[in-house]
């Protein structure tokens, strides 16, 4: 009878063992899915990031196009009031 007890408790212990890893799994599996929707939330804000960058250098690379063509033109009046001058 002492031996069936044994073996009684024996197995209750492997069933507590597996009821106990078990919620360890299911308390692992929930957090790493509320980290993959905390990651996902996040790639989303830094893809909008990427695009508002883009939009930036996109704008910064045509104001700095207009300054060198305005640029131009300045020396461009420059070298003419230069070439008046001279002819004076």
């Amino acid at each position: 009878m002492a031996d069936m007890q044994a073996r009684h408790q024996g197995g209750e212990d492997r069933v507590v063992d597996f009821d106990e890893q078990f919620c360890m799994i299911e308390k692992r599996v929930r957090a790493l899915i509320a980290q993959k929707t905390s990651l996902t939330a996040r790639v989303k804000e830094l893809e909008q990031e990427l695009i508002q960058t883009r939009r930036m250098v996109r704008e910064f690379e045509h104001y700095h196009s207009k300054e060198l063509h305005i640029r131009e033109k300045i020396e461009h009046v420059l070298n003419a009031l230069e070439s008046v001058a001279l002819k004076k």
